[in-house]
């Protein structure tokens, strides 16, 4: 459905080198797919849904949607986004003040080439307005409405235009948070229903893993990895993969062996499959709620990545606990059930399927996260 390649965006600031918005992009889009680009601010995924767009041109590489090439340096084409055949909701949802509902959804059919019937223009209205929960809700002034209930009118007037992708540019962002799970939920199942594909921005890694079958995860114009929440969550490429889903512990170490890691806390078991070359110096993370915890010390002594662990603090969070647990002088954050209560010595172990090693050095990492 969207097909990228080697797409690329420079801009060039005034008394500043150039800078890399987007660097030899490649990226497909199936139909129907719900494809999420994360990243901090900067990292581009804007800029490169702004290309996809059709408002802000590339200097290299070809964008094809639907088949139809729509951006292409090489053949020189550049198509313009009204006929690009997408719908888009903004961050700041961009709907007039001074219409009411029907006249903001109905206004992008009404200059539509060629016309539409003014029965048929009613009708797509409706329709859309139904999909969104504000049937019956037509006349309503926008200024009258909450954030939750504009967003919805930016979402039914880009459905209303039957796109062949929806693209969407933080829709969320001014929503407060329990407005936003909400809202996301009905995104979510709105999508599922009308089978749509969309491309979604958001520097929101909860929001990202609740809606998207497939995430590219960006930094300063690349992506460093794509693939289902689950692969990025568990099985990150890139220790800015790991650092940006969740909380981390980090920790410098040494291969000793093709499956092994000499650590602060001690010789750490790992999978083979996750290893560079033996005698590198690496990155080791292990994330929260992975590390085991048991009362008392006495089945430590034994086995791969078991070790004895002294229980520092812990924090209450309702249906979590979070500890902080000294193996020797180095400290690990450690997420459990909120049914776990502990203190004093425990038994800790770290499955060695859990350990995830990069080349690199933890003093590039953020700190041991903290609860959450």
């Amino acid at each position: 459905m969207i097909e990228i390649r080697g797409l690329a965006k420079d801009f060039q600031r005034a008394g500043e080198s150039t800078v890399h918005a987007l660097r030899t992009i490649d990226l497909t889009v199936e139909r129907g797919e719900f494809f999420v680009l994360l990243g901090p601010s900067g990292s581009g995924k804007t800029t490169l849904l702004r290309c996809v767009a059709g408002l802000a041109v590339p200097d290299r590489g070809e964008i094809v949607l639907d088949g139809v090439t729509v951006y292409s340096r090489e053949k020189r084409v550049l198509v313009p986004p009204e006929r690009r055949g997408l719908g888009m909701v903004f961050q700041s949802y961009a709907i007039w003040p001074h219409m009411t509902i029907f006249e903001n959804v109905a206004l992008p059919l009404a200059q539509k080439r060629p016309r539409l019937a003014k029965a048929e223009i009613r009708e797509r209205v409706s329709q859309a307005l139904s999909l969104v929960g504000l049937e019956g809700m037509e006349r309503r002034p926008t200024p009258l409405l909450s954030g939750g209930q504009q967003q919805r009118v930016a979402l039914a007037r880009s459905l209303a235009t039957e796109p062949v992708v929806l693209l969407m540019d933080e829709p969320l962002s001014n929503l407060d948070a329990r407005l936003r799970e909400e809202v996301r939920k009905e995104i979510r199942n709105l999508a599922a229903r009308l089978d749509i594909t969309i491309l979604y921005v958001t520097h929101d890694q909860m929001e990202a893993m609740e809606l998207a079958d497939r995430i590219a995860v960006m930094h300063e114009g690349d992506i460093l990895q794509q693939g289902s929440p689950e692969e990025l969550y568990y099985r990150p490429a890139d220790p800015r993969v790991a650092q940006f889903f969740g909380s981390t512990n980090w920790m410098d170490g040494k291969l000793v062996g093709k499956d092994a890691v000499e650590t602060p806390i001690g010789r750490l078991a790992v999978s083979e499959s996750s290893v560079p070359d033996t005698g590198e110096a690496v990155i080791v993370a292990v994330r929260p709620e992975d590390i085991e915890l048991a009362p008392g010390t006495g089945v430590a002594a034994s086995g791969d990545n078991h070790f004895v662990g002294q229980v520092v603090s812990g924090v209450f969070l309702g249906d979590h606990r979070v500890y902080t647990v000294n193996i020797g002088d180095r400290p690990l954050v450690v997420r459990t059930l909120a049914s776990v209560r502990l203190d004093g010595g425990v038994a800790v172990r770290i499955p060695r399927e859990k350990v995830c090693v990069f080349r690199g050095s933890a003093g590039d990492q953020p700190p041991p996260a903290g609860p959450s």
